[in-house]
């Protein structure tokens, strides 16, 4: 990548989206284009997306955008996530494929995309090699298709398309809506609240299922180094390293909070799959220096440049 190089960041005002386009920035890339929902170019419209395509043939592409959500979304919206996110990826590469063959595209499926069941940590290898969690069925359907998608354009019409699969973030710009947003963001807004009112915050589930939390800034410099070091089909994790309970985040957060009231657990909500851990050790074979921040670092940071609260 050379800093005059055109970028486009497809959902570029999203989390990750928003800052992949600061890392980029602080990099000294500045010929950088996003796209987001309600823009000229709807990925959801091929012709849309042929019109854009065709007249900015950038040099390379981001496509970090979809239809995320968190737990309760994904359970009751299958049919919304598995139809929106397949048809933007694939509505990409072929667009891609008839206008701008010679733009290189990275596309960030999920770790979801891996079985319900697995040894832990979770190798690449694992992709498609068992059912999948039933909660979030649509969303990893449609990541794995997005997959299978940049795998078979490359190797048909020969775009350069890799696929990262990128653990849970957490970071600046995160969504913060109790009923769509993902789970950290949704213990922040509960734990701030409790420490302002003093009612015990509620959370699904048992607290048992063990999750990994990466601090999105985190990823998206692993996002840049692969778009300019990585040219292979095969897709790689993006993760930490090492993973808490769902009570250990949320012990945790209390402690920073600085909330020392109760907490109460709704056991007849799901827990979705009970451990996910990713193997980042291909990863780290191509990025030595990688080094992912703490959850308890990336909480503050997120306190801090979200809600300007010192903790």
């Amino acid at each position: 990548m050379e800093i005059k190089d055109k970028i486009v960041v497809f959902g570029g005002n999203g989390m990750l989206g928003s800052s992949v386009v600061r890392r980029l920035q602080k990099q000294g890339f500045k010929n950088i284009i996003t796209v987001s929902k309600g823009d000229k170019c709807n990925l959801l419209n091929l012709e849309s997306v042929n019109d854009f395509l065709k007249s900015e043939k950038p040099d390379y592409a981001f496509m970090v955008a979809g239809l995320v959500g968190g737990i309760q979304a994904n359970n009751t919206r299958q049919a919304d996530f598995l139809y929106q996110n397949a048809v933007m990826i694939l509505n990409v590469l072929e667009s891609l494929k008839n206008y701008s063959q010679k733009t290189k595209l990275l596309f960030t499926g999920s770790t979801c995309i891996y079985p319900k069941e697995n040894p832990q940590p979770i190798n690449e290898s694992r992709f498609m090699m068992g059912p999948l969690e039933e909660t979030n069925k649509g969303y990893a359907v449609a990541k794995g298709m997005g997959i299978i998608g940049c795998q078979l354009y490359r190797q048909q019409y020969g775009i350069n398309a890799i696929a990262a699969m990128p653990t849970n973030m957490y970071g600046p710009n995160d969504n913060y809506n109790l009923e769509t947003g993902h789970f950290i963001g949704a213990l922040v807004i509960k734990m701030l609240n409790a420490k302002k009112s003093g009612v015990a915050p509620t959370f699904w589930g048992t607290g048992k299922p063990r999750r990994e939390a990466m601090y999105v800034d985190d990823c998206a410099d692993a996002l840049i180094f692969l778009m300019k070091n990585y040219d292979k089909p095969e897709i790689i994790n993006i993760g930490t390293g090492f993973d808490y309970s769902i009570k250990e985040y949320v012990e945790i957060a209390k402690g920073i909070v600085g909330f020392d009231g109760e907490i109460k657990w709704d056991t007849t909500k799901p827990d979705g799959m009970f451990e996910k851990r990713t193997d980042i050790s291909y990863l780290l074979s191509l990025m030595p220096e990688y080094k992912p921040r703490t959850f308890e670092q990336g909480l503050k940071d997120v306190i801090n440049i979200d809600f300007k609260i010192k903790v």
